[in-house]
């Protein structure tokens, strides 16, 4: 089914300190493989500070991972209907990125030539690693995105943003363009370069 690009949205750190969450109930999906912060303002964890997941109020240190943008803890195996999650550690504050009105990803996979004299003429490649990209085109409003150049921050690409449909990672935002026309309004564009895993949501 297709999807109105109206819908979409972009949201992005600031590039401040994050702050401390302890005991936070987690929500989980329909078969509780999946469990998600439930307080939605506190979604983006801090990287930097371990995240402490507990389950039926003790401590747990296996058999999840952690997507830290999204703050959604993935369970193998899954757990039962009667477990309870809770998290702790510190989050960052997104906020929406009212002026922007086009964003683009782009997801890679590095490719490396392993083409032998046994290759029988063909060309033989080996996948290496992956990387994100991106850009975002907005109109100009202040200079907060020059501030945050070389700065890691959050960021989360909406494709839907009344279904939670997004994908979220770490970024660096590498160049700010600003454009003028005296026939047109001022505008700007954002380059990014993702900073580890791209991750993408609908819990």
């Amino acid at each position: 089914m297709s999807i109105a690009g109206k819908l979409g949205a972009v949201y992005a750190s600031n590039g401040g300190a994050s702050t401390v969450f302890t005991g936070e109930a987690m929500t989980a999906n329909a078969t509780w493989t999946q469990y998600k912060i439930t307080a939605a303002a506190k979604r983006f964890w801090d990287e930097a500070v371990p995240a402490v997941i507990k389950k039926n109020g003790a401590t747990i240190t296996t058999g999840f991972t952690i997507d830290y943008a999204g703050g959604v803890v993935n369970f193998n195996p899954a757990l039962i209907n009667t477990d309870v999650v809770t998290a702790g550690g510190n989050y960052f504050t997104v906020v929406q990125c009212a002026t922007f009105f086009n964003w683009k990803l782009d997801v890679n996979l590095d490719l490396k030539d392993v083409t032998t004299f046994a290759s029988n003429g063909w060309k033989e490649q080996f996948p290496t690693i992956k990387s994100w990209s991106g850009s975002a085109d907005g109109y100009w409003a202040d200079s907060t995105y020059l501030g945050l150049l070389g700065k890691s921050i959050i960021l989360a690409l909406y494709v839907d943003n009344t279904t939670n449909k997004r994908y979220e990672g770490y970024i660096y935002l590498k160049k700010n363009s600003i454009t003028e026309a005296a026939d047109d309004v001022v505008k700007e564009a954002v380059d990014i370069e993702g900073d580890g895993a791209l991750y993408y949501h609908e819990i």
